[in-house]
């Protein structure tokens, strides 16, 4: 059976950010990361850095594969970025917070308070992740014409047929429900939007 995926953008924002900054605030930047296998975390993406902040909402959205049936952690990291490398390792870590993306979809937004590490706290800082699932709106325009109706059909009958069409290697399925009215003999025709649905 195909797994079922759906495209997720997750939006991040923090307050009361640690300062690690002399004289000025943090320039934070989160990390996404999800668990590979025991002990290791794989990064999938990051937002922009934002500078001079404790309270960012950054703009950058992180989009991730949804897997409904596939238990799927993750990890948020917020780091204070002064330099243009993209190693974190000499970056100041400001804290980050452990969640499966099953929760954070199921409850649209969370918030949940920064940790350095396991029960130690991140000063008052907090971290704020909504989900908003990528809907395809694509559609396309189906003609449909009908000949030779049997002498039954009369102008005040209707006509109501189902269009179901499906590719089974990207799971998307063509859907169409079309209700055509005041058929004439010896044909007639008409039009439907066929929009695409992505489904299990």
């Amino acid at each position: 059976m195909a797994d079922c995926v759906s495209k997720i953008e997750l939006t991040v924002s923090c307050s009361n950010l640690l300062d690690k900054d002399v004289g000025s605030k943090s320039d934070p930047l989160c990390v996404l990361l999800q668990k590979s296998g025991e002990d290791k975390w794989t990064e999938l993406c990051r937002t922009e850095r934002l500078k001079n902040t404790s309270s960012p909402s950054f703009s950058q959205r992180l989009r991730v594969d949804y897997h409904f049936e596939t238990v799927q952690n993750l990890k948020f990291g917020i780091y204070d970025i002064d330099n243009s490398t993209s190693d974190l390792a000499d970056d100041d870590y400001l804290g980050g917070v452990e969640l499966t993306l099953g929760q954070i979809v199921s409850s649209k937004t969370v918030t949940r308070p920064l940790q350095l590490k396991k029960d130690k706290p991140a000063g008052k800082g907090t971290i704020t992740v909504d989900a908003e699932e990528i809907k395809d709106n694509r559609a396309i325009v189906l003609e449909v014409e009908a000949k030779k109706l049997d002498k039954k059909v009369t102008a005040e009958s209707s006509f109501s047929s189902s269009f179901l069409l499906y590719q089974n290697e990207s799971n998307f399925f063509l859907l169409c429900c079309l209700q055509i009215t005041n058929l004439l003999p010896p044909h007639t025709s008409n039009t439907a939007s066929l929009f695409l649905i992505k489904t299990c």
